[in-house]
């Protein structure tokens, strides 16, 4: 979500958001995506090549999940660059990438906070909030440390996106 926050404020024309959880892709329109895809109803790969005409110029792969670092790749145009920004540990399946970074020429890349200077960036990112253009308190909810088991499935289900505990 702060991914497509942040494609709004750098001026992106096409945002496409692809999740299974309903209210997310609902979130998503709100906070700046132009396009929604349910991965569980539609073909994510194909439907992104359709809305943008070939292929993103851009993907960012946010799950953490090898199969759908393999999608974020397969929806990019020649040249493309996919930037990955979790990792769940060990891919469960081998995961080829080969194919797609090659006959594509794409780029593949692991950043942390858009590989951004931390004192320039955090700045910048708690005047964008002040401004109303990053409303990252719509992504968050409080838990006490006791309801932590609320929290995991609350994150998982969409209640909310990004579960805080308080202790």
């Amino acid at each position: 979500m702060a991914a497509l926050m942040a494609a709004k404020i750098a001026g992106c024309s096409t945002i496409i958001g692809v999740d299974v959880v309903p209210s997310r892709l609902r979130m998503a329109l709100e906070i700046g995506a132009t396009h929604v895809i349910n991965g569980k109803e539609a073909d994510a790969v194909a439907e992104v090549k359709k809305i943008t005409n070939g292929g993103a110029d851009f993907s960012i792969e946010s799950s953490g999940i090898p199969t759908l670092t393999l999608q974020a790749l397969g929806s990019l145009r020649p040249n493309g660059l996919c930037v990955l920004v979790s990792v769940t540990g060990p891919a469960e399946v081998p995961v080829a990438l080969e194919p797609l970074l090659m006959n594509k020429s794409a780029t593949l890349a692991g950043l942390t906070e858009g590989g951004s200077n931390p004192q320039v960036f955090i700045p910048k990112l708690v005047q964008y909030f002040k401004e109303g253009r990053f409303p990252v308190d719509k992504l968050v909810k409080f838990y006490d440390f006791k309801d932590i088991e609320t929290a995991f499935h609350d994150s998982h289900t969409g209640v909310t996106v990004k579960p805080i505990l308080k202790f």
